[in-house]
């Protein structure tokens, strides 16, 4: 039979136990409060939608039921924040959640919309696309969709980022993939290599056999009464760089050119084709910030960065000042 003080200590660990579990549910349940208590916000905040369209659920999650869309450029008000969802409402009074990654902050949309300015500032270069084409909100497959090109549709390329080309849409700007885009090289500074396409290419390849060839499209002729014309817009520099040399000013000369290697793997894969490259010419003649436009494989992209990073030149003048200017290059290679 138990004595009265076994039973005693049995009834006291039996007390420790269920308070134990009493306090371990009152901290659950602290804490699922907390997750699920809306971030304090000291005002509404206004939200864009940055896709095509978007819906407005009832409840934070892709299968929820839709109470609404919204279309881009519309404003949201922020109700309340929950990292991946937020909760808003739209003009007409009606609210539900909807992603917070196709929505954006104002500061958010003027620090988008200044880089779309610089980008823009840059030297055009014209494309046509060669299939029908998403149109992103960034250089990825990961940002929003904001719009799509139809196959053959011309498009005005800026500049590339890693594989994505940042083109002109609207007043905006927009990410296409780059093998969706075909650029067409500009040839008003043409650098062309040559090189044998024979069974020698098999062997070592010590001594050069590229040839080189550099072509520049001729003045137009002056007429003897030519039409008056208005006025060219002012050209200004973003970042202290001229896009293009202001009307009255001087373009950059080349002065010692570095001809590329053609790699010995492009030639035996008979790749050939223009390859686009730009970069800034200084006021003191060396040209940086080269980068690779239009690419082609095997390497022959790095080897037109490699050797016109190293090309010296006259620089471009404006009133009678040298300044910086960005300046386009195709290194065109051929086999023959």
């Amino acid at each position: 039979m138990t004595d009265p003080q076994t039973r005693q200590s049995r009834g006291l660990l039996v007390v420790i136990a269920l308070a134990v579990v009493f306090f371990a549910l009152l901290v659950l349940i602290v804490l699922k409060s907390s997750r699920d208590e809306p971030r304090p916000m000291a005002e509404s905040e206004t939200l864009t939608v940055i896709p095509m369209r978007i819906s407005i659920r009832t409840e934070p999650q892709a299968r929820a039921p839709v109470v609404t869309s919204a279309t881009r450029g519309d404003r949201l008000t922020m109700l309340e924040d929950r990292d991946a969802w937020v909760r808003v409402r739209n003009s007409e009074g009606l609210e539900g959640w909807a992603e917070r990654a196709n929505l954006e902050r104002v500061v958010e949309q003027q620090r988008r919309e200044k880089r779309a300015q610089t980008i823009r500032n840059l030297p055009p270069l014209e494309g046509v696309a060669t299939s029908r084409t998403p149109l992103y909100a960034g250089p990825g497959i990961f940002y929003p969709l904001v719009g799509e090109l139809a196959k053959g549709a011309d498009v005005t390329v800026h500049t590339r980022d890693h594989e994505f080309y940042a083109i002109a849409y609207g007043k905006a700007v927009a990410y296409a993939e780059v093998s969706s885009i075909d650029i067409a090289a500009p040839l008003a500074h043409e650098l062309i290599v040559r090189t044998n396409d024979d069974a020698s290419i098999e062997e070592t390849d010590t001594a050069p056999r590229e040839i080189a060839e550099f072509r520049e499209d001729p003045p137009a002729p002056v007429e003897s009464a030519p039409e008056p014309v208005a006025e060219a817009p002012r050209v200004q520099p973003v970042g202290g760089v001229y896009s293009v040399v202001p009307p009255g000013g001087t373009q950059p000369e080349e002065l010692d050119r570095v001809v590329p290697n053609y790699p010995p793997a492009a030639r035996r894969a008979g790749i050939q084709g223009p390859v686009v490259v730009r970069g800034i010419v200084r006021r003191d003649g060396r040209i940086d910030n080269v980068e690779v436009i239009r690419d082609l494989p095997y390497g022959l992209g790095n080897e037109a960065r490699r050797a016109v990073s190293r090309w010296r030149f006259r620089p471009a003048t404006y009133r009678g000042e040298p300044i910086d200017v960005y300046y386009t290059v195709t290194v065109n290679f051929r086999l023959q």
